[in-house]
């Protein structure tokens, strides 16, 4: 079950419903928290793939 959306409300209130349906899609906050992370961990590596080396260290 989704939280329910109020109407103008400010972007706090707006994270807590998103938290919210995150804890209910998974079930416990231990398994949301491990979803975030994972996400978050695959998008570094989505970072790091998507770089150029040579253009950091000043090559080009």
């Amino acid at each position: 079950m989704a939280a329910k959306r109020l109407e103008d409300t400010d972007p706090a209130t707006e994270i807590e419903c998103e938290i919210d349906d995150l804890i209910a899609e998974h079930g416990s906050e231990r398994a949301a928290l491990r979803a975030v992370l994972h996400d978050l961990a695959e998008l570094a590596r989505d970072g790091d793939r998507s770089v150029s080396r040579g253009f950091l260290r000043g090559l080009f």
